[in-house]
């Protein structure tokens, strides 16, 4: 059998192959005498004309159709030897392992024997190719044959317990050898990690988190989608490919929750300041290993104390709540007010500070878990 184009279906899990298979055989009846003919020592009739063995593939995807050959002539010698090399196309059924799928290595055998002769009657037998001489894989193949092997076999069946049946296996390790899905998998899903990292390192009240979140989620859908369509649904295995997407796509959505908070904390006016250990942890070396030593510089120029004391009718600080007397004017309708302004300025800045921290915390911990899933995905 001399192969030349290897596919695989996934879906149907089968591998389909197109060669030439070799057969030769003695028919008794087609032998004659040269020199009676003339010197005629070879004839080249239609397949259709001389007995063909029922060489079948049993192992076979459709069971409907069992014509795997191609109609060629067939070459008949003097001695009634019988050469036929007929084109063909085998399915056969695959156990496939698509785990490392796109970058699998997958093993299937090609079960080839007669239907209907016991091995009294046909005696397989295989030739001494060697696999170099049995190969011519086309170059732009999108597979790669690393070995093949080849076993002859004699079983017996229940129905005939004394006619052995002879067949022939041919077991092919092949691998899959495409630049085109390094490119097309490999490169995305590199992109979408920088995607959702960079998202931490956006201002912490910036809205483009939630559009840079989306776009990044958006993308990776796209692909599940496409491997939803590219990939059977009964793989005991989902491809580490499929696993490493679904698990971007869930660190997506937990970046936009963690946004949404960094959002809310950041653009906060109103409200309390920030608890004073939780303040004291941001401002030490938590705070400055986390990169927030700027930050921290502005927060310290602020006083650490939560009150200050309050001059009258005249503003301490920016940030400090303050009292102003406004006596009246000979104006009955005007009493003395207390007016009270909001602490926005630092308190709002210590907010950004634990914002921030989360950001960078929650850099941190993503960098960590896509890199433990890119060595899972290698390994």
């Amino acid at each position: 059998m001399t192969i030349f184009h290897i596919s695989v279906d996934e879906f149907k899990s089968a591998m389909s192959i197109q060669a030439w298979v070799n057969m030769l055989w003695i028919d008794e009846k087609l032998k004659w005498n040269s020199t009676e003919y003339g010197g005629l020592r070879r004839l080249q009739v239609g397949n259709h004309e001389v007995w063909q063995p029922d060489i079948i593939l049993y192992n076979s995807v459709t069971t409907s159709a069992i014509e795997h050959y191609g109609d060629t002539h067939c070459h008949i010698n003097e001695d009634g030897a019988v050469l036929w090399v007929p084109p063909t196309q085998f399915h056969a059924l695959c156990d496939l392992d698509l785990r490392l799928w796109p970058f699998d290595t997958q093993t299937c055998a090609l079960k080839l024997g007669s239907w209907s002769y016991p091995g009294n009657q046909i005696d397989l037998r295989l030739n001494n190719a060697s696999l170099k001489s049995a190969v011519h894989l086309i170059q732009n193949s999108e597979w790669k044959l690393l070995e093949l092997t080849r076993l002859r076999n004699i079983t017996t069946y229940a129905c005939c317990p004394d006619e052995p049946y002879i067949y022939l296996v041919f077991t092919l390790t092949i691998k899959r050898d495409s630049p085109l899905y390094s490119s097309l998998f490999m490169t995305p899903a590199v992109a979408i990690v920088m995607m959702c990292l960079i998202n931490f390192w956006l201002p912490p009240q910036s809205k483009e988190k939630f559009i840079l979140c989306g776009c990044t989620a958006l993308i990776i859908s796209m692909f599940l989608i496409y491997f939803a369509h590219k990939l059977p649904p009964h793989s005991s295995k989902p491809p580490l490919i499929v696993t490493f997407y679904s698990g971007c796509l869930y660190q997506v959505t937990t970046s936009l929750v963690i946004s949404a908070l960094v959002i809310n904390l950041s653009s906060r006016l109103y409200c309390r300041p920030l608890p004073r250990s939780i303040k004291k942890i941001l401002i030490g070396w938590p705070g400055k290993y986390l990169g927030l030593s700027d930050l921290i510089q502005l927060v310290n120029l602020q006083p650490l104390a939560d009150e200050q004391e309050l001059g009258e009718g005249h503003i301490i600080s920016d940030s400090s709540i303050y009292t102003s007397n406004l006596l009246s004017n000979n104006d009955d309708h005007r009493d003395r007010e207390v007016i009270i302004y909001p602490r926005t300025k630092d308190t709002q800045l210590e907010w950004i500070l634990a914002a921030t921290a989360i950001d960078r915390f929650a850099f941190l911990l993503f960098c960590n878990i896509f890199a433990l899933m890119g060595i899972i995905c290698i390994l």
